[in-house]
């Protein structure tokens, strides 16, 4: 759902992913192989806990184990106020792209993910992690 191209930010609108809570609760997408990555936007979910988000790592890198892959600068935030973020990436490389939650009783809401490189917008398939640890 986080990869459908819609970026309401409405659950009901059934364009967003939920995890159950759980600790360092992961999203992430397999783009296939490795691409040059440049900056990654997350669509937050609006119509309610927009705060859940808060705060979020991003993993980019070419293991499966996403969260051994190198973070995408440290701890992001969103504006609660704002739908979305756009994160640079300074040209990481990398064949999954991870959002992780930090931490013990977390639940991870996306409504978009979008992936920019040298070679544009990315299309993939995504998997959510539930209990990885």
């Amino acid at each position: 759902r986080a990869i459908d191209g819609i970026t309401e930010g409405i659950y009901s609108a059934n364009s967003c992913t939920h995890t159950a809570e759980e600790a360092n609760a992961t999203w992430w997408v397999d783009l296939g192989r490795s691409y040059p990555i440049d900056r990654v936007v997350i669509f937050n979910r609006q119509d309610c806990c927009s705060e859940r988000i808060n705060p979020f790592n991003i993993h980019i890198g070419d293991s499966d184990q996403v969260s051994m892959n190198p973070k995408c600068g440290g701890d992001h935030q969103i504006d609660v106020n704002r739908s979305f973020v756009p994160i640079e990436c300074q040209a990481m490389t990398g064949r999954y792209v991870a959002v992780r939650l930090p931490g013990p009783s977390r639940m991870l809401s996306l409504c978009e993910v979008q992936i920019f490189g040298s070679l544009g917008k990315v299309q993939a398939t995504a998997m959510v992690i539930e209990d990885l640890l």
